[in-house]
């Protein structure tokens, strides 16, 4: 029995100059579980949860979850581990000389001791994900192995069908406005949803999808086998599974202005 998501929206003032630093409710953006976000802190992390394609209220809560899984990590960083969180972040937000990133820090009215950790708090994020990811991978490969077959396939979006005859000759292609074409070989789960799991030699559509039509051609397909990108793979959907899991579990309450 999973537990039922609770959100709720509270109102709240922006904090003033003499906030005090503790996260009441006047400086609070968002609980999740038992996790508080202040204003301050989602100014800085903000922009660079922005980067993404994804929701930024979804964004802003699965920060808050893996910070509730960090928070206790008592294992020290390495160097390495905070030279790439800090050039992620930097490059992320498109700092890229120490004089932007001195500015950015001085915008946000941090200290060198609060940018420090700040980047060592994205760096202890980046090792759970890294290592849940890891943790998670073989099992969910498993789980969705045709997800990641390796497909070589071509196909065609354009704003009227195209007769998937044609893709055996793109020369008949030419004389079709507005047409996209693409060849390419990737893990199945990332090719159109018509073309996922299409045996080899099919031809699809055409078919309307996300407001065009397309038209493909499976080339070929090999059934998913547990290598490194493979694995990296399943990794990363298998995170984004988790991490949606446990923002349907969270209670969440948040506080707008």
């Amino acid at each position: 029995m999973t537990a039922e998501r609770v959100e709720h929206i509270s109102p709240v003032r922006w904090p003033g100059d003499n906030d005090t630093g503790h996260i009441g409710p006047d400086n609070c953006l968002v609980r999740v579980d038992d996790v508080h976000l202040s204003l301050a802190e989602a100014v800085t992390v903000v922009r660079h949860l922005s980067q993404r394609d994804r929701g930024l209220r979804d964004e802003i809560v699965g920060h808050c979850l893996i910070k509730a899984e960090t928070r206790n990590d008592p294992e020290p960083l390495t160097e390495d581990e905070l030279r790439f969180a800090a050039e992620e972040f930097r490059l992320g937000i498109g700092l890229r000389d120490p004089a932007s990133t001195l500015a950015w820090v001085a915008e946000m009215g941090m200290t060198g001791g609060q940018f420090e950790e700040f980047i060592a708090s994205i760096a202890r994020r980046t090792r759970f994900r890294r290592r849940k990811s890891a943790e998670l991978a073989p099992a969910y490969l498993d789980a969705h192995r045709p997800d990641f077959d390796q497909v070589r396939a071509l196909w065609v979006t354009s704003s009227h069908p195209i007769h998937g005859e044609l893709l055996r000759g793109l020369g008949g292609l030419l004389g079709c406005a507005e047409a996209s074409v693409t060849l390419g070989q990737r893990h199945a789960h990332t090719l159109p949803a018509p073309l996922r799991h299409a045996p080899r030699d099919t031809l699809i559509g055409p078919v309307r999808h996300n407001n065009t039509y397309l038209t493909g051609l499976i080339l070929e397909r090999h059934p998913a086998t547990p290598d490194q990108p493979t694995l990296a793979a399943a990794g990363t959907a298998a995170f984004t599974h988790w991490l949606t899991e446990r923002r349907n579990q969270a209670s969440i309450e948040w506080h707008w202005l």
